[in-house]
């Protein structure tokens, strides 16, 4: 084979992959981070959020702290551990456990007596809301700047957010929580209401 043919064939070569660059996409590790904590935030949560509203829905103020500091919450924690050999591993492990626990509060039947695990409904969530955002994490190319450029990034975005979350936190907690034990109180004080009524001789 002469020198030319090669030389010809690294052309053709060259020449094709500038026109059909490689399909794996290339995504800076912040962005990374904030796709997966909006991800786990708002659909591995969305029981909670659920929840939340049905609690909140008539004190919209209340709730819209929550959600905020709950929200700034997830991207302090999953930007601050978006580092070079450990932001995979460490992100494939976090989709997989709350689409496990997604699935366990959809199911809280599983742990009633009477009721019956079932191992196929667990298997098709875990595939579409855990296998699934795994690949397309392990698929894509995450790119890490240098490690000073990288710190100053993660620090600039994970304590703002961080520090919104606790102030929130310190300034709602204690609401929320008398929010949610005077819910509990009403739905108990119901159900000894029926149980009188069905117990009435």
């Amino acid at each position: 084979m002469s020198f030319r043919s090669v030389q010809g064939r690294s052309a053709q070569a060259r020449s094709v992959q500038a026109r059909f660059p490689a399909a794996r996409p290339a995504f800076g590790s912040l962005t990374v981070s904030l796709a997966t904590g909006l991800y786990l935030f708002l659909i591995t949560s969305r029981d909670f959020w659920m929840e939340s509203w049905a609690l909140l829905g008539a004190r919209p103020g209340t709730l819209a702290l929550v959600t905020g500091g709950f929200l700034c919450l997830f991207i302090a924690a999953c930007v601050a551990v978006s580092w070079k050999r450990v932001m995979n591993p460490l992100f494939a492990a976090l989709l997989l456990l709350a689409a496990a626990a997604a699935w366990f509060m959809d199911e809280d039947g599983v742990f009633r007596a009477g009721t019956s695990f079932q191992p196929l409904s667990l298997a098709v969530h875990m595939l579409v809301f855990g296998g699934l955002p795994v690949a397309l994490l392990l698929w894509v190319k995450v790119v890490h700047r240098p490690f000073f450029w990288q710190l100053r990034g993660n620090l600039a975005i994970a304590v703002p957010m961080l520090a919104v979350a606790l102030a929130i936190a310190l300034t709602h907690a204690t609401k929320y929580a008398l929010i949610v034990e005077e819910d509990l109180k009403i739905a108990d004080s119901g159900n000894a209401a029926g149980a009188s009524v069905r117990h009435r001789p």
